[in-house]
Protein backbone atom coordinates (compact mmCIF):
# COMPACT_ATOMS: atom_id res chain seq x y z
CA UNK A 1 0.00 0.00 0.00
CA UNK A 2 1.30 3.67 -0.83
CA UNK A 3 0.06 7.52 -0.42
CA UNK A 4 -1.20 8.74 -3.93
CA UNK A 5 -2.31 11.70 -4.89
CA UNK A 6 -5.41 11.89 -6.50
CA UNK A 7 -5.53 12.20 -9.80
CA UNK A 8 -8.93 14.03 -10.20
CA UNK A 9 -8.37 16.31 -6.76
CA UNK A 10 -4.77 15.93 -5.80
CA UNK A 11 -5.80 15.03 -2.26
CA UNK A 12 -3.57 12.29 -0.49
CA UNK A 13 -4.96 8.64 -0.31
CA UNK A 14 -4.25 5.18 -0.21
CA UNK A 15 -3.68 3.01 -3.53
CA UNK A 16 -5.91 0.39 -2.36
CA UNK A 17 -8.69 2.90 -1.11
CA UNK A 18 -11.83 2.28 -3.54
CA UNK A 19 -12.61 5.65 -3.57
CA UNK A 20 -11.26 9.27 -2.60
CA UNK A 21 -12.31 10.45 0.34
CA UNK A 22 -11.85 13.84 -1.13
CA UNK A 23 -13.96 13.74 -4.49
CA UNK A 24 -15.47 10.22 -4.19
CA UNK A 25 -13.86 9.29 -7.59
CA UNK A 26 -13.10 5.59 -7.74
CA UNK A 27 -9.01 4.51 -6.96
CA UNK A 28 -8.42 0.85 -6.02
CA UNK A 29 -7.62 -0.80 -9.84
CA UNK A 30 -8.17 2.44 -11.35
CA UNK A 31 -5.08 4.17 -11.86
CA UNK A 32 -1.52 3.49 -12.74
CA UNK A 33 1.33 5.33 -13.07
CA UNK A 34 2.78 7.13 -15.92
CA UNK A 35 6.09 5.48 -17.47
CA UNK A 36 7.94 8.86 -18.76
CA UNK A 37 7.26 11.05 -15.37
CA UNK A 38 5.64 8.52 -13.02
CA UNK A 39 2.85 10.91 -12.35
CA UNK A 40 -0.25 8.78 -10.88
CA UNK A 41 -3.02 8.72 -13.66
CA UNK A 42 -6.23 7.22 -14.42
CA UNK A 43 -6.06 3.98 -16.02
CA UNK A 44 -8.46 4.64 -19.19
CA UNK A 45 -6.37 8.34 -19.76
CA UNK A 46 -4.99 8.20 -23.13
CA UNK A 47 -1.99 10.78 -22.06
CA UNK A 48 -0.47 11.80 -19.02
CA UNK A 49 -2.09 15.20 -18.04
CA UNK A 50 1.57 16.33 -16.75
CA UNK A 51 4.30 15.00 -19.88
CA UNK A 52 1.94 14.38 -22.05
CA UNK A 53 2.57 11.20 -22.39
CA UNK A 54 0.62 8.99 -24.79
CA UNK A 55 -1.36 6.13 -22.74
CA UNK A 56 -2.69 3.08 -23.94
CA UNK A 57 -1.56 2.74 -27.02
CA UNK A 58 -2.44 -0.11 -28.81
CA UNK A 59 -0.03 -2.89 -28.64
CA UNK A 60 0.87 -4.90 -31.72
CA UNK A 61 2.03 -8.17 -31.17
CA UNK A 62 4.79 -9.33 -32.87
CA UNK A 63 3.14 -12.37 -35.57
CA UNK A 64 4.55 -15.96 -34.09
CA UNK A 65 6.96 -16.96 -35.82
CA UNK A 66 6.12 -20.98 -37.20
CA UNK A 67 8.67 -23.47 -35.78
CA UNK A 68 11.56 -24.33 -38.43
CA UNK A 69 10.18 -27.95 -39.32
CA UNK A 70 12.78 -30.89 -39.01
CA UNK A 71 14.51 -30.67 -42.02
CA UNK A 72 15.92 -34.36 -43.29
CA UNK A 73 19.20 -35.48 -44.57
CA UNK A 74 17.81 -35.19 -48.08
CA UNK A 75 16.34 -31.67 -47.78
CA UNK A 76 19.80 -30.22 -45.93
CA UNK A 77 21.81 -31.52 -49.35
CA UNK A 78 19.02 -29.74 -51.07
CA UNK A 79 18.70 -25.86 -50.62
CA UNK A 80 15.99 -26.33 -53.91
CA UNK A 81 13.74 -27.00 -51.29
CA UNK A 82 12.80 -23.31 -49.61
CA UNK A 83 14.76 -23.18 -46.59
CA UNK A 84 16.46 -19.75 -47.27
CA UNK A 85 13.30 -18.27 -48.98
CA UNK A 86 11.16 -19.02 -45.27
CA UNK A 87 13.95 -17.32 -43.32
CA UNK A 88 13.73 -14.27 -45.74
CA UNK A 89 10.05 -14.23 -45.48
CA UNK A 90 9.54 -14.34 -41.82
CA UNK A 91 12.27 -11.45 -41.83
CA UNK A 92 10.05 -9.19 -44.18
CA UNK A 93 7.11 -10.00 -42.00
CA UNK A 94 8.79 -9.17 -38.80
CA UNK A 95 9.89 -5.79 -40.50
CA UNK A 96 6.64 -4.42 -41.72
CA UNK A 97 5.09 -5.69 -38.44
CA UNK A 98 7.41 -3.65 -36.25
CA UNK A 99 6.52 -1.02 -38.98
CA UNK A 100 3.37 -0.81 -38.56
CA UNK A 101 3.57 -1.05 -34.78
CA UNK A 102 5.58 2.66 -35.21
CA UNK A 103 2.93 4.14 -37.88
CA UNK A 104 -0.03 3.02 -35.23
CA UNK A 105 1.84 4.58 -31.91
CA UNK A 106 2.90 7.87 -34.17
CA UNK A 107 -0.98 8.15 -35.71
CA UNK A 108 -2.20 7.88 -32.21
CA UNK A 109 0.11 10.54 -30.37
CA UNK A 110 -0.77 12.80 -33.63
CA UNK A 111 -4.54 12.38 -33.23
CA UNK A 112 -3.96 13.05 -29.48
CA UNK A 113 -2.00 15.97 -30.25
CA UNK A 114 -4.25 17.66 -32.71
CA UNK A 115 -7.71 16.81 -30.02
CA UNK A 116 -5.27 18.52 -27.04
CA UNK A 117 -4.69 21.52 -29.49
CA UNK A 118 -7.92 22.17 -30.68
CA UNK A 119 -9.70 22.21 -27.17
CA UNK A 120 -6.85 24.27 -25.91
CA UNK A 121 -7.91 26.74 -28.78
CA UNK A 122 -11.47 26.87 -28.56
CA UNK A 123 -10.86 27.19 -24.39
CA UNK A 124 -8.75 30.09 -25.14
CA UNK A 125 -11.19 31.63 -28.16
CA UNK A 126 -14.07 31.22 -24.87
CA UNK A 127 -12.20 32.99 -22.47
CA UNK A 128 -12.03 36.57 -21.50
CA UNK A 129 -8.81 36.27 -19.38
CA UNK A 130 -5.76 37.37 -21.53
CA UNK A 131 -3.26 34.97 -19.48
CA UNK A 132 -5.01 32.08 -21.04
CA UNK A 133 -4.44 32.88 -24.34
CA UNK A 134 -1.10 34.28 -23.56
CA UNK A 135 -0.74 30.09 -22.71
CA UNK A 136 -2.07 28.60 -25.41
CA UNK A 137 0.49 30.86 -27.74
CA UNK A 138 3.64 29.95 -25.39
CA UNK A 139 2.82 26.29 -25.15
CA UNK A 140 1.64 25.21 -28.91
CA UNK A 141 4.16 26.69 -31.06
CA UNK A 142 3.16 24.52 -33.57
CA UNK A 143 -0.76 25.23 -33.50
CA UNK A 144 -2.09 25.94 -36.77
CA UNK A 145 -1.24 29.51 -38.15
CA UNK A 146 -4.89 30.61 -38.37
CA UNK A 147 -5.36 29.25 -35.04
CA UNK A 148 -2.56 30.93 -33.63
CA UNK A 149 -3.45 34.46 -35.30
CA UNK A 150 -6.79 34.14 -34.07
CA UNK A 151 -5.97 33.70 -30.98
CA UNK A 152 -3.41 36.81 -31.20
CA UNK A 153 -6.17 39.00 -32.37
CA UNK A 154 -8.52 38.19 -29.77
CA UNK A 155 -5.22 38.82 -27.01
CA UNK A 156 -5.07 42.11 -28.71
CA UNK A 157 -8.55 42.96 -28.70
CA UNK A 158 -8.75 41.91 -24.33
CA UNK A 159 -5.97 43.85 -23.84
CA UNK A 160 -7.19 46.95 -25.34
CA UNK A 161 -10.55 46.52 -23.50
CA UNK A 162 -8.80 46.50 -20.43
CA UNK A 163 -6.91 49.44 -20.94
CA UNK A 164 -10.37 51.24 -21.83
CA UNK A 165 -11.35 49.94 -18.44
CA UNK A 166 -8.57 51.33 -16.58
CA UNK A 167 -8.92 54.80 -17.89
CA UNK A 168 -12.88 54.70 -17.29
CA UNK A 169 -12.28 53.39 -13.79
CA UNK A 170 -9.56 56.42 -13.24
CA UNK A 171 -11.71 59.10 -14.40
CA UNK A 172 -14.19 58.28 -11.73
CA UNK A 173 -17.01 59.23 -13.98
CA UNK A 174 -20.34 57.46 -14.51
CA UNK A 175 -20.29 58.71 -17.66
CA UNK A 176 -17.20 56.87 -18.99
CA UNK A 177 -18.66 53.59 -16.59
CA UNK A 178 -21.92 53.72 -18.86
CA UNK A 179 -19.85 53.93 -21.96
CA UNK A 180 -17.70 50.98 -21.37
CA UNK A 181 -20.40 48.69 -20.70
CA UNK A 182 -21.74 49.97 -23.86
CA UNK A 183 -19.19 49.29 -25.57
CA UNK A 184 -18.10 46.20 -24.12
CA UNK A 185 -21.56 44.42 -22.81
CA UNK A 186 -19.38 40.94 -22.75
CA UNK A 187 -15.90 42.15 -20.53
CA UNK A 188 -15.39 40.68 -17.13
CA UNK A 189 -15.90 44.21 -15.78
CA UNK A 190 -19.41 44.89 -16.42
CA UNK A 191 -20.29 43.54 -12.85
CA UNK A 192 -17.99 45.57 -11.46
CA UNK A 193 -18.40 48.77 -13.26
CA UNK A 194 -22.41 48.87 -12.76
CA UNK A 195 -21.58 48.43 -9.05
CA UNK A 196 -19.47 51.58 -9.46
CA UNK A 197 -22.30 53.37 -10.86
CA UNK A 198 -24.40 52.02 -7.99
CA UNK A 199 -21.76 54.01 -5.51
CA UNK A 200 -21.75 56.97 -7.52
CA UNK A 201 -25.73 57.35 -7.88
CA UNK A 202 -25.85 56.99 -4.27
CA UNK A 203 -23.21 59.45 -3.27
CA UNK A 204 -25.24 62.00 -5.43
CA UNK A 205 -28.66 60.90 -3.47
CA UNK A 206 -26.91 61.36 -0.07
CA UNK A 207 -25.37 64.47 -1.14
CA UNK A 208 -28.47 66.39 -2.74
CA UNK A 209 -31.20 64.94 0.22
CA UNK A 210 -33.60 65.70 -1.24
CA UNK A 211 -36.95 63.39 -2.15
CA UNK A 212 -35.89 64.03 -6.03
CA UNK A 213 -32.76 62.44 -5.58
CA UNK A 214 -33.27 59.58 -3.95
CA UNK A 215 -36.60 58.79 -6.24
CA UNK A 216 -34.01 59.15 -8.95
CA UNK A 217 -31.37 56.54 -7.12
CA UNK A 218 -34.42 54.08 -6.65
CA UNK A 219 -35.65 54.65 -10.03
CA UNK A 220 -32.49 54.20 -11.52
CA UNK A 221 -31.50 50.75 -9.53
CA UNK A 222 -35.12 48.93 -9.16
CA UNK A 223 -33.32 45.68 -10.22
CA UNK A 224 -29.64 45.95 -8.79
CA UNK A 225 -29.59 48.86 -6.34
CA UNK A 226 -27.06 47.73 -2.87
CA UNK A 227 -28.69 50.73 -1.57
CA UNK A 228 -32.51 50.22 -2.52
CA UNK A 229 -33.56 49.77 0.97
CA UNK A 230 -31.91 52.68 2.69
CA UNK A 231 -33.04 54.85 -0.51
CA UNK A 232 -36.45 54.06 0.19
CA UNK A 233 -36.73 54.94 3.53
CA UNK A 234 -34.48 58.33 3.04
CA UNK A 235 -37.05 59.52 0.62
CA UNK A 236 -39.64 58.95 3.37
CA UNK A 237 -37.80 60.97 5.77
CA UNK A 238 -37.14 63.73 3.13
CA UNK A 239 -40.62 63.35 1.61
CA UNK A 240 -41.68 64.52 5.43
CA UNK A 241 -39.40 67.39 5.37
CA UNK A 242 -40.60 68.72 1.75
CA UNK A 243 -42.12 72.23 2.50
CA UNK A 244 -45.55 72.10 1.76
CA UNK A 245 -48.13 74.81 0.52
CA UNK A 246 -49.48 74.52 4.23
CA UNK A 247 -46.50 75.16 5.70
CA UNK A 248 -45.27 78.35 3.14
CA UNK A 249 -48.73 79.94 4.46
CA UNK A 250 -47.94 79.09 7.97
CA UNK A 251 -44.98 81.23 7.55
CA UNK A 252 -46.14 83.71 5.76
CA UNK A 253 -49.05 84.33 8.01
CA UNK A 254 -46.74 84.72 10.97
CA UNK A 255 -44.16 86.92 10.16
CA UNK A 256 -46.94 89.18 8.40
CA UNK A 257 -48.31 89.55 11.98
CA UNK A 258 -45.15 90.13 13.72
CA UNK A 259 -43.99 92.84 10.85
CA UNK A 260 -48.23 94.05 11.51
CA UNK A 261 -47.46 94.36 15.32
CA UNK A 262 -44.11 95.77 14.65
CA UNK A 263 -45.20 98.41 12.71
CA UNK A 264 -48.08 99.13 14.65
CA UNK A 265 -46.44 99.31 18.14
CA UNK A 266 -48.78 96.36 19.37
CA UNK A 267 -47.20 94.30 21.78
CA UNK A 268 -49.98 92.30 22.47
CA UNK A 269 -50.21 90.97 19.53
CA UNK A 270 -46.38 90.87 18.85
CA UNK A 271 -46.02 89.05 21.87
CA UNK A 272 -48.25 86.29 20.16
CA UNK A 273 -46.01 85.28 17.34
CA UNK A 274 -42.80 84.83 19.63
CA UNK A 275 -41.52 81.81 21.79
CA UNK A 276 -40.62 82.24 25.18
CA UNK A 277 -36.70 82.44 24.60
CA UNK A 278 -34.94 83.02 21.49
CA UNK A 279 -31.93 81.55 20.29
CA UNK A 280 -30.96 84.82 19.28
CA UNK A 281 -32.39 88.36 18.25
CA UNK A 282 -30.67 90.93 16.44
CA UNK A 283 -27.85 88.87 16.94
CA UNK A 284 -28.45 88.66 20.70
CA UNK A 285 -28.27 85.19 22.35
CA UNK A 286 -31.22 84.36 24.68
CA UNK A 287 -32.99 87.03 24.01
CA UNK A 288 -36.55 87.19 25.64
CA UNK A 289 -39.81 88.66 24.83
CA UNK A 290 -39.23 91.86 26.58
CA UNK A 291 -35.46 92.47 24.61
CA UNK A 292 -38.33 92.17 21.51
CA UNK A 293 -40.45 94.61 22.99
CA UNK A 294 -37.60 97.26 23.70
CA UNK A 295 -36.80 96.97 20.17
CA UNK A 296 -40.44 98.24 19.01
CA UNK A 297 -40.51 100.95 21.57
CA UNK A 298 -36.63 101.95 20.72
CA UNK A 299 -38.31 101.72 16.45
CA UNK A 300 -41.36 104.18 16.95
CA UNK A 301 -39.38 106.54 19.35
CA UNK A 302 -38.47 109.19 17.41
CA UNK A 303 -40.80 111.95 17.36
CA UNK A 304 -40.98 113.43 14.34
CA UNK A 305 -42.67 109.51 13.26
CA UNK A 306 -46.02 109.40 11.59
CA UNK A 307 -46.52 106.30 11.09
CA UNK A 308 -44.82 103.25 9.41
CA UNK A 309 -45.41 99.71 7.41
CA UNK A 310 -43.76 96.47 6.52
CA UNK A 311 -43.97 94.86 3.51
CA UNK A 312 -43.16 91.08 3.10
CA UNK A 313 -41.37 90.60 -0.54
CA UNK A 314 -42.49 86.92 -0.22
CA UNK A 315 -39.02 85.68 -2.01
CA UNK A 316 -39.09 82.92 0.96
CA UNK A 317 -36.40 80.07 1.26
CA UNK A 318 -37.73 77.97 3.42
CA UNK A 319 -35.65 75.05 4.93
CA UNK A 320 -37.65 72.12 7.14
CA UNK A 321 -36.14 70.09 10.03
CA UNK A 322 -37.18 66.80 11.64
CA UNK A 323 -37.56 67.70 15.43
CA UNK A 324 -39.25 64.39 16.35
CA UNK A 325 -42.27 63.09 17.03
CA UNK A 326 -43.79 64.05 13.94
CA UNK A 327 -43.35 67.83 14.58
CA UNK A 328 -40.51 69.83 12.39
CA UNK A 329 -38.92 73.48 13.12
CA UNK A 330 -38.13 75.39 9.99
CA UNK A 331 -35.53 78.05 8.85
CA UNK A 332 -36.56 81.01 6.69
CA UNK A 333 -34.89 83.48 4.97
CA UNK A 334 -36.52 86.62 3.19
CA UNK A 335 -36.36 90.07 2.44
CA UNK A 336 -39.04 93.08 3.90
CA UNK A 337 -39.39 96.18 2.90
CA UNK A 338 -39.58 99.07 5.51
CA UNK A 339 -41.33 102.58 4.68
CA UNK A 340 -41.39 105.41 7.72
CA UNK A 341 -43.88 108.35 7.44
CA UNK A 342 -42.21 111.38 9.04
CA UNK A 343 -42.25 114.95 9.48
CA UNK A 344 -38.53 115.47 8.77
CA UNK A 345 -38.60 113.61 5.33
CA UNK A 346 -34.64 114.45 5.46
CA UNK A 347 -34.20 111.40 7.87
CA UNK A 348 -34.53 107.80 6.29
CA UNK A 349 -37.90 106.80 5.01
CA UNK A 350 -37.13 103.75 3.20
CA UNK A 351 -35.15 100.59 3.77
CA UNK A 352 -34.80 97.14 2.85
CA UNK A 353 -33.75 94.42 5.25
CA UNK A 354 -32.66 90.62 5.09
CA UNK A 355 -33.99 88.70 7.39
CA UNK A 356 -33.08 84.82 8.75
CA UNK A 357 -35.25 83.80 11.28
CA UNK A 358 -36.26 80.05 12.84
CA UNK A 359 -39.70 78.92 13.66
CA UNK A 360 -40.15 76.22 16.33
CA UNK A 361 -42.10 73.33 16.33
CA UNK A 362 -45.05 75.31 17.89
CA UNK A 363 -45.11 77.86 14.82
CA UNK A 364 -43.57 80.31 16.54
CA UNK A 365 -40.54 82.83 16.01
CA UNK A 366 -37.55 81.24 17.71
CA UNK A 367 -34.45 83.27 15.93
CA UNK A 368 -34.40 86.70 14.17
CA UNK A 369 -31.80 88.30 12.67
CA UNK A 370 -32.06 91.38 10.02
CA UNK A 371 -29.50 93.23 8.04
CA UNK A 372 -30.52 96.20 6.02
CA UNK A 373 -29.42 95.91 1.87
CA UNK A 374 -30.85 99.17 0.60
CA UNK A 375 -29.79 101.89 1.08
Amino acid sequence: MAIIKCPECGHQVSDQAKTCPSCGIEIAGKITKCPECGDVVFNDSDECPNCHHPLNIPEVKPQPVTPRPEVTAEQETSPAKGGMKRTYVVLIVSFVVALLAVFVSLYFYKTTQDKNEMDAYENAMASSEPAVLQNFLDVYTEAPQEHRDSIAAHLEQLRKVDTEWGNAVRSGSKTALERYIQLHPGSIHVTEARLKIDSLDWLAATAADTPEAYQAYIDGHLDNGLHLDEARIMFEKSDARRVTDDDRQMISSLFGNYFTALANNEEASLTETLSGVLGSFLHKENATKTDVMTYMKKLHAPDDITGMTFSLNNDWKIEKTDAGDGRYKYTVTFSVDHRITRNDTSKETFSTYNVVAGVSPEHKISDLNMKKIVP
